[in-house]
């Protein structure tokens, strides 16, 4: 029975921890460059149990702390990001840009480089290639991008020219499955320096979210069931115990 509880707790917590996940991949569905979350399920069997702060705590805040091993249940064994492509669209602006592999590489108001799929730029009052946040898009030589007035052309290589005349070109580089962490709903940081991509980018297209909202929903639907599902459990689990201990207390006495 006690291996019943924690199965249906742990069941528990992983519907909880995709679920969390899905909302966030759903609030997204209509971000530019957004890459979505999948939750990847192990067993207990494999891995070791931990204990942790109350569900509610925020996923990065939680503390894992191992405690021992136990051979039942499941639970999300980690959240991964899928890069896989989303859909182009065109909108023929000529600081719209996508990429068909590779990233973007900006700057932020902290100095910290950070790496996007969202290639929708725009000058700002001096003429410098920034993001709708303001961050600075970066050139090959890692500083930020000024473009003189004119009209822009940026080939596949991501070569820049003015009226004709080359004025720089984009850095963009591309890392290997697993380098880049989350740093927003559509920026990452790498430790890697990444590799250069000399091809693939499109100007006047926009790289649109990776996530399908009917897709999401219905995943989110299915996890929720699950959820309920083992709540119900663990409240029948829960009242079977307290009748049982209540039982052995009367033969006792």
């Amino acid at each position: 029975m006690i291996r019943g509880l924690y199965a249906a707790y742990t069941g528990l917590e992983a519907a909880w921890r995709y679920q969390e996940a899905l909302a966030d991949n759903i609030a997204n569905a209509t971000t530019v460059g957004f890459k979505r979350q999948v939750g990847a399920f192990a067993s207990f069997q494999d891995v070791l149990l931990a204990q942790q702060e109350p569900v509610p705590a925020p996923l990065p805040a939680r503390i894992q702390q191992i405690v021992g091993q136990i051979g039942t249940g499941s639970f999300v064994a980690e959240l991964t990001t899928d890069l896989s492509v989303g859909p182009f669209q065109h909108t023929g602006e000529e600081l719209d840009l996508a990429l068909e592999r590779g990233f973007f590489a900006v700057e932020g108001p902290d100095g910290a480089r950070y790496y996007t799929k969202a290639g929708h730029f725009q000058r700002d009052g001096e003429g410098r290639l920034v993001t709708p946040h303001g961050y600075f898009v970066l050139g090959e030589d890692g500083q930020p991008l000024t473009l003189p007035a004119g009209s822009v052309s940026i080939e596949p290589d991501g070569r820049i020219t003015v009226d004709g005349n080359e004025v720089g070109r984009l850095l963009l580089l591309d890392f290997a499955p697993g380098a880049l962490t989350r740093a927003g709903a559509a920026y990452f940081t790498a430790a890697d320096p990444g590799t250069p991509v000399d091809s693939g980018l499109r100007q006047g297209y926009l790289e649109l979210s990776n996530s399908q909202l009917t897709e999401e929903l219905t995943t989110l639907l299915a996890v929720h069931r699950a959820y309920q599902a083992n709540q119900r459990i663990l409240a029948t689990l829960d009242t079977t115990l307290d009748r049982a201990t209540g039982e052995l207390g009367r033969l006792g006495g």
